[in-house]
């Protein structure tokens, strides 16, 4: 009997556990920006300190006021990649103002607030992001180089004309020659001023030959953040064991095994006055180094208030040719992906080269709609048989205009259950 009771016990600890959710922090802290934290399924913000932390900066066109195109971590984890399939970790994602662009100070009040009061490891901290967000993924890394274990910058640059806080972290960046909204000069800038300060064992460029500014299959590949585990903030090294420009994992046609499906989403909370007091009085247990100082390398930089919303003619290259200046470098064929909701353009012929990140104005080409409830009256629940286009005339809106503010492209599929904004 006692047997028995025991397997039920454990076949029950699954549902037990806490479930995923996504905590939203809206206009409740002045000093700091808005943002989201995601926790996997079963985390604790007390006990749960082995706990890597993704935080992940947006460009501009999903900025505050623009309508949010949506991309990025907790997207991916909400269009239904398992970005974090065995290795659970919380993700931060803060908001920022594109006409502001992200200032470094401001956002390290956010990794300050989360240090406080959510349980992780100190040590397993990493910063990505594009367009914006890459700018803003340097300067921020630039300047607390001793928070970081580890950096992805896409698309974007660094204010600094000495960056060499970046020379301490494991950093890839990612660029294509072909991006129109922010010149790949910037990155290839960043690359040459990282030499004026030393070695650049830590740092890996992909300057890919095509791609465009709209790069964000990147934040659904699996191994992405793999590779960013590998890293710890007390053990200095760039992993090279794994590519995932080169080599990305993610779902394809013949391929489910990154997949939950569209639709798989977490809880939404949206913390309030009273539940952020319950948050502000509790105190987690920490794991990973504090004594390190965290404005190490920050001497010969300018990037406590950055320009990281600053297009491509703003940062000029120091040199016109770098293909012969990248550290991990390598020459692949493009990562061909058949993701399932939507897809994007894919860089070609690729070629590793140093990092280099970009500012963007310009909407990405794949995008998601942000959950939203039921009980709107301006949300549809798709029902068997249901198509946009007979969604679209049964509500006496143009079909256009219903993939418009759903943010939907043209092959967008959708299933029975699924919630359509009408209005």
């Amino acid at each position: 009997m006692k047997r028995l009771l025991t397997i039920a016990l454990l076949a029950l600890l699954p549902l037990l556990a806490k479930p995923q959710k996504i905590e939203y922090f809206n206009d409740l802290m002045s000093d700091m920006y808005n943002f989201a934290i995601y926790e996997p399924a079963g985390y604790d913000p007390i006990n749960s300190t082995d706990m890597p932390v993704v935080m992940f900066l947006h460009g501009r066109s999903m900025s505050i006021g623009l309508g949010g195109y949506r991309y990025g971590s907790i997207s991916s984890i909400e269009e239904g990649y398992e970005i974090l399939k065995g290795q659970p970790a919380l993700i931060l994602e803060p908001n920022a103002n594109g006409n502001e662009g992200w200032g470094s100070v401001k956002l390290h009040k956010v990794y300050e607030f989360l240090k406080a009061h959510y349980a992780f490891n100190h040590d397993k901290f990493y910063v990505i992001g594009m367009s914006m967000g890459g700018w803003g993924t340097l300067n921020y890394v630039n300047k607390y180089p001793d928070e970081v274990a580890a950096c992805v910058g896409i698309c974007g640059g660094c204010d600094a004309k000495t960056p060499c806080g970046l020379n301490k972290v494991p950093t890839w960046i990612i660029h294509a020659a072909d991006d129109e909204t922010t010149a790949v000069a910037c990155s290839d800038r960043v690359v040459e001023a990282m030499k004026t300060c030393g070695s650049t064992n830590l740092l890996k460029y992909s300057r890919l030959t095509s791609g465009g500014h709209s790069l964000i299959m990147y934040f659904r590949y699996y191994n992405l953040y793999t590779w960013l585990f590998k890293h710890n903030r007390t053990n200095r090294r760039f992993d090279t064991t794994i590519d995932f420009v080169n080599n990305p994992e993610y779902p394809s046609v013949n391929e489910d095994r990154y997949w939950l499906g569209a639709g798989h989403t977490a809880d939404e909370i949206y913390i309030n006055q009273t539940e952020l007091a319950k948050i502000q009085a509790r105190t987690p247990k920490q794991k990973g180094s504090n004594t390190m100082a965290s404005n190490s390398g920050t001497t010969t930089t300018n990037s406590s208030t950055n320009n990281s919303g600053n297009s491509s003619s703003t940062a000029k290259p120091a040199t016109s040719n770098t293909s012969s200046t990248s550290n991990n470098t390598s020459s692949s064929s493009k990562p061909t992906t058949t993701n399932k909701p939507t897809s994007t353009s894919k860089p070609t012929n690729t070629v590793t080269l140093k990092p280099s990140t970009t500012t963007s104005t310009a909407k990405p080409g794949t995008a998601t709609l942000k959950p939203v409830t039921s009980s709107s009256k301006d949300v549809y629940i798709v029902k068997q048989g249901d198509t946009l286009k007979k969604i679209a005339k049964k509500h006496k809106i143009k079909y256009k205009k219903l993939l418009q503010i759903n943010h939907f492209t043209k092959d967008r599929k959708i299933k029975p259950g699924d919630k359509i904004k009408i209005a």
